[in-house]
């Protein structure tokens, strides 16, 4: 076998392992991968009602989650068939669904409250699986930002203050007295 023949295999096996992800795929993903770790944090019922509440709530920025249906019964045996979603969402601008799972997020951690706790999108992140985490950044979701601006709240929450010298570009931390 030539150096030609190794590099075709090497490429047929890489495109083989890539996968494109529709919208309806990463947002079914995104939905469960939150409730799963909801679910360690509060009751099964909490966290889907939340769900639901959120998904509604933010349906009147986002008209296209109009097109995510929950239809989860039980809270002990749920799967990712009980999140039901419309081929419609797969034609929502990329950057605009981005906008959307990242209020989503924001908001189910302000309702979750200290249940949430600080280590929710490290657990989030996890649990969404690599593969997804970049689809998603690509949309525009940062979850490393959050982790980042979760830090410095739990930095402030402290009694520490984030300094920067404008000088120099850097910022250090310090102790409030």
């Amino acid at each position: 076998m030539g150096l030609k023949d190794e590099i075709k295999e090497e490429t047929i096996e890489h495109v083989s392992t890539m996968h494109r992800f529709n919208n309806s795929d990463v947002v079914r993903h995104v939905l469960f991968s939150l409730i799963n770790v909801a679910t360690n944090k509060t009751s099964d019922d909490y966290a889907w009602s939340t769900l639901k509440k959120l998904l509604k709530e933010l349906e009147r920025e986002y008209s296209f989650l109009k097109y995510i249906e929950i239809k989860h019964i039980d809270y002990l045996n749920y799967t990712m068939d009980d999140i039901n979603i419309a081929q419609q969402l797969n034609q929502i601008q990329v950057k605009e669904l981005g906008k959307s799972i990242q209020d989503l997020i924001d908001l189910y951690k302000k309702y979750l409250g200290k249940k949430a706790g600080y280590f929710f999108i490290k657990e989030f992140k996890t649990y969404l699986g690599e593969e997804y985490h970049s689809v998603i950044k690509n949309m525009g979701v940062d979850l490393r930002l959050i982790e980042l601006q979760n830090e410095i709240k739990g930095l402030d929450a402290h009694g520490y203050k984030i300094k920067e010298d404008s000088s120099s570009n850097i910022a250090y931390v310090e102790k409030r007295i």
